[in-house]
């Protein structure tokens, strides 16, 4: 094997193939198998690039930043070493040209991460397949043995006591990956095409991984405060006059909401970048009256495009050559809910900028945000349910890809499209745009919901897992339909997914056409008297929210957390589906099973307060809490300095209200708040305001203090209620 140290690390050359190993910073490194000496680039996914280093050989050793690495003279198979020797990955076989990698299971307890799964939230022990896919064309209902799913992030995350590594597989083909399911010993990663070419990170904690996968892939833009309220959707308010009842109930029941949506039926037959005349014959003045109710509006678009001569979205794309094709030279034609349907071919800049113009008309019209839904891409003319892996897009240099290349990140680029037009057109704004299909880093542009989820306990349960390692995987603002998707939902449900919608990052009431509304004033007293209280109940940890997801844009750590995202060391909370951390000190206990008035919750170590009677309890043990209807059972750590406001009608009545701090005695707290108007983009010009709140731990003399960092946004007026002291 001829070895050659590069400017960025090494270069292995062997038989056939050439082994890159290239720094990115002391605890990332790419290993890239390539038939030339040539470095392949990396998918768009990926923004870092790599930098110089100072690599050394020494005792068989290559060794760069953290790591020291043996390479195979025969199959160019690595073994890696952390910077005390131990083994921490190893390959046993390398297959460059399937493209396909084994390595051994060595000391993983838990496997975790790989986007959205429907899967327990340890992955040890299955195997799963990463394929954008339209769920419910394929199946009545998501269950466990469903792998293709809305999204594909093909990462995941190795942890025991004492270390963790991520690995990411910058791969767009369909991949799958095993994890010790078809023999407990080994992981395998398979991809259908392209090469062998993935990012090795290192750290004594999964947050530092997580953390450098943000680096590598990007970190969610700042939000926009008023999609962190509450948000009514459903499939589809049918006209104007629907629409406006909705917001009027909304407000006649005192249910504090931020945003409202428009699914298909607003549109002029299913045409993108129209408006119905019929059902909106008075859009704009519709969409200003409910912003004066203090409501914004957001409308879906979707990727298939119908193919109609006179429609100027296609007329345009036909005539530019925009839209995906086959291989003979003629557009694609499939369907969608327009039948016949093409679809843009996002790949290109060109392509992105002409669709993304068509949005100036709706953001004019006072439309807030928009949803990208069916992008997998969707297509019901196909048993595959997409494009045929055939169809042709093609790169801004000219360069021809097959669908089956561009398929898992089709979603990906259609949300660059529709997120770089809005800041383009209104550049002083926080746009939103949630979409249903996603690849790693379109955490960059878009919100994710969990997609077709139904009105099952079971759905309930599942959404917990799938959430959290979703923000393990960098996708931070996301959250399931609430109450779900298909099928009507039972008053109990409706309940239990309120309480726990309300501690998710997205939190938005979604339902089909056919089945019973959803809406809270649809259902008994009680249920409406339940549901007001959580919602209401959201708004008042808005600013803790609100700065979890700042902090998210700053270092890419979720907001929600698996337990053993701060209690590393404790095995016990490797397999905990049921509970889970909103930001390090506030820890949520949903009920998942009808019928439930006490569940088992475990406390890790330390001093851990009921939320609602301020108990305090020993951590390191189960507890029985009491979880009748009307309470969700929630506990803070000592130490958790929470930021209380006051519940207006929606986000910004929320945000200027008087702010309480409630602080938990009983160890060291610290707190760092920010203060904006959380709907522009004055932050980025200094407008803001910061403090910092710092908490001692002796309960007999607990002095907290507040140092003001900046003082340039006006600062609302603060009260501290000190607890357990």
């Amino acid at each position: 094997m001829n070895t050659e140290i590069t400017k960025y690390g090494f270069l292995f050359r062997g038989d056939n193939y050439c082994l890159h190993i290239l720094y990115y910073q002391d605890n990332i490194m790419r290993l890239v198998y390539s038939a030339t000496e040539e470095v392949p680039n990396s998918t768009d996914a990926v923004l870092a690039s790599p930098v110089e280093v100072a690599s050394w050989i020494e005792n068989d050793r290559y060794n760069l930043g953290l790591f020291s690495v043996e390479v195979d003279d025969r199959t160019l198979a690595v073994k890696i070493f952390d910077q005390n020797g131990a083994k921490i990955n190893e390959d046993l076989q390398v297959e460059p040209d399937q493209p396909q990698i084994r390595k051994k299971l060595l000391w993983e307890k838990g496997i975790y991460g790989n986007g959205e799964k429907y899967s327990w939230l340890n992955h040890l022990a299955n195997a799963t397949v990463n394929y954008n896919s339209d769920v419910l064309f394929h199946n009545p209902i998501q269950h466990p043995q469903v792998q293709e799913m809305h999204t594909s992030i093909p990462f995941y995350l190795g942890v025991a006591p004492g270390r963790a590594y991520g690995l990411y597989f910058d791969n767009s083909f369909r991949t799958e990956f095993d994890f010790g399911k078809t023999s407990f010993d080994l992981i395998s990663l398979k991809a259908e095409g392209g090469i062998l070419d993935y990012y090795f990170i290192y750290g004594s904690t999964a947050a530092e991984v997580v953390s450098a996968y943000s680096y590598l892939t990007g970190k969610p833009p700042m939000p926009d405060i008023r999609y962190l309220g509450f948000q009514q959707s459903r499939y589809s308010y049918q006209d104007q006059n629907e629409l406006l009842a909705v917001a009027e109930n909304l407000r006649h029941h005192q249910i504090p909401c931020d945003i409202l949506y428009l699914d298909i039926h607003y549109m002029e037959a299913y045409k993108v970048f129209t408006v119905s005349r019929e059902r909106f014959a008075n859009f704009k003045a519709t969409i200003g009256k409910l912003k004066n109710m203090g409501f914004g509006v957001v409308v879906i678009i979707n990727p298939g495009v119908k193919a109609e001569r006179g429609y100027r979205v296609f007329d345009e794309g036909i005539k530019n050559n925009y839209f995906v094709y086959m291989p003979a030279g003629k557009e694609y034609i499939g369907e969608v809910w327009p039948k016949p349907a093409v679809f843009p071919d996002f790949l290109r800049v060109e392509v992105r900028e002409w669709w993304g113009e068509f949005h100036r008309e709706l953001l004019d019209a006072g439309v807030e945000g928009i949803w990208n839904d069916m992008n997998e891409p969707s297509n019901f003319s196909l048993s595959s349910g997409t494009l045929p892996d055939e169809a042709v897009h093609r790169t801004d240099s000219g360069k021809e890809l097959s669908h089956a290349e561009v398929h898992n990140m089709y979603g990906f680029y259609h949300t660059m499209a529709t997120r770089k037009a809005l800041d383009k057109i209104e550049p002083s704004k926080r746009h939103f745009v949630l979409t249903r299909a996603a690849f790693a880093g379109s955490q960059r542009y878009a919100a994710l919901w969990t997609g077709d989820n139904s009105s099952i306990w079971e759905h309930l349960e599942s959404s917990i897992p799938m959430i959290l390692n979703l923000g393990l995987s960098g996708y931070s603002f996301a959250g399931a339909d609430v109450g779900g998707y298909r099928g009507d939902c039972t008053e109990e449900l409706l309940v239990r997914w309120t309480q726990l919608g309300a501690f998710l990052p997205f939190f938005r009431n979604h339902s089909e056409i056919g089945t019973a509304y959803q809406e809270p004033w649809n259902y008994s007293e009680k249920v409406l008297d339940i549901t007001r209280y959580y919602i209401s109940l959201r708004y008042r940890f808005l600013t803790y929210i609100y700065n979890l997801m700042r902090n998210c844009s700053l270092t890419g750590e979720p907001a929600v957390r698996p337990l053993f995202y701060h209690y590393q060391e404790d095995k016990k909370t490797y397999n905990i589906n049921d509970q889970f951390l909103l930001g390090e000190g506030l820890m949520i206990c949903p009920v998942i099973r009808p019928g439930i008035e006490q569940r088992a919750v475990y406390l890790p170590g330390g001093d851990w307060y009921d939320f609602w009677t301020d108990k305090k309890y020993s951590g390191g043990a189960y507890i029985i809490a009491d979880a009748p209807l009307d309470k969700l059972p929630l506990y803070v750590k000592a130490g958790t300095i929470l930021p209380f406001n006051q519940c207006g009608k929606n986000s910004i009545e929320s945000l200027d209200s008087e702010l309480e701090l409630r602080c938990y005695s009983g160890q060291e707290g610290f707190c760092r708040l920010f203060f904006d108007d959380g709907i522009s983009t004055d932050y980025k010009k200094g407008n803001y305001s910061e403090i910092e709140i710092s908490l001692k731990a002796d309960l007999r003399n607990p002095d907290l203090n507040i140092e003001i960092i900046r003082n340039i946004y006006p600062l609302p007026k603060i009260n501290c209620k000190l607890i357990g002291g």
